[in-house]
């Protein structure tokens, strides 16, 4: 859905001179849910970009090179925008000492940027739930060994198995896409870093729709064998992968 026509939206566009653009928002599968994704434009960045788009530059990214300052600018105007369309009011989103990121009262979120995309997924925190996103651009046909190498388990290959529905730059990006939204969904609870190989797929990829299945225990919450059901859009240059999904009762 282009929500370019939204006045708030709008001023966020023309705030931001060039450096964003094709900002759409995307169907979470869930109406508490909002999620956003933008292209921007590293040869568009300017530091003052930060005060026209009224999004504190963090103290530790003054120095930071280009780059890093550029999609950190563009990840926290999506979590802006995403918590403005909620109706909660778009306070500033510091980096944690875990460098995740520290969400307003009342909301919760994930934030996600590579090569130039850039997304966000906001809900209002009145029920718990695990939350996380993730965009990636798609594999280069070099880094596609690398990618299946690092991202995919024995159970993984098994499950794809003569799977061809999507080309091997397309499946590569995703399952590595999945797993990284995946952590960012867990993270909040297991409070600790764990591999791609912590979960492995449940079923081969289909219809926008992805399971992975915990291959350990995370937590007592949160043990091997349980499975999250994922969501994923595929575009021309990248995808976004997505999970909403409710936490046990003993987490609330």
């Amino acid at each position: 859905m282009n929500i370019s026509h939204l006045p708030e939206i709008s001023d966020l566009i023309r705030s931001a001179d060039g450096f964003l653009s094709d900002l759409e928002q995307m169907d979470s599968g869930h109406g508490d849910a909002v999620l956003l994704r933008v292209r921007y434009d590293l040869t568009r960045f300017e530091p003052s970009l930060f005060t026209a788009l009224e999004i504190p530059c963090p103290a530790k990214l003054i120095t930071a090179v280009e780059k890093r300052r550029g999609e950190f600018l563009a990840g926290r105007a999506m979590a802006k925008a995403a918590l403005c369309l909620l109706g909660l009011e778009a306070q500033e989103i510091p980096i944690g000492p875990d460098r995740a990121p520290i969400w307003p009262a009342g909301s919760i979120g994930s934030i996600s940027h590579a090569r130039g995309h850039a997304a966000a997924i906001v809900m209002r925190a009145g029920e718990a739930r695990h939350l996380g996103a993730d965009i990636e651009a798609y594999a280069s046909p070099r880094a596609q060994a690398a990618i299946a190498k690092i991202a995919l388990t024995d159970t993984d290959r098994a499950v794809l198995q003569g799977y061809d529905n999507l080309p091997a730059a397309h499946l590569a990006a995703l399952i590595f896409s999945a797993k990284e939204t995946l952590f960012k969904a867990l993270y909040p609870v297991v409070r600790a870093h764990f591999g791609f190989d912590a979960a492995s797929l449940a079923a081969p990829p289909e219809g926008g729709r992805l399971a992975l299945r915990l291959t350990r225990d995370l937590h007592p919450t949160l043990l091997k064998g349980a499975e999250f059901n994922l969501c994923y859009a595929l575009r021309d240059d990248f995808l976004v992968t997505w999970l909403i999904s409710p936490m046990c009762q003993t987490d609330a």
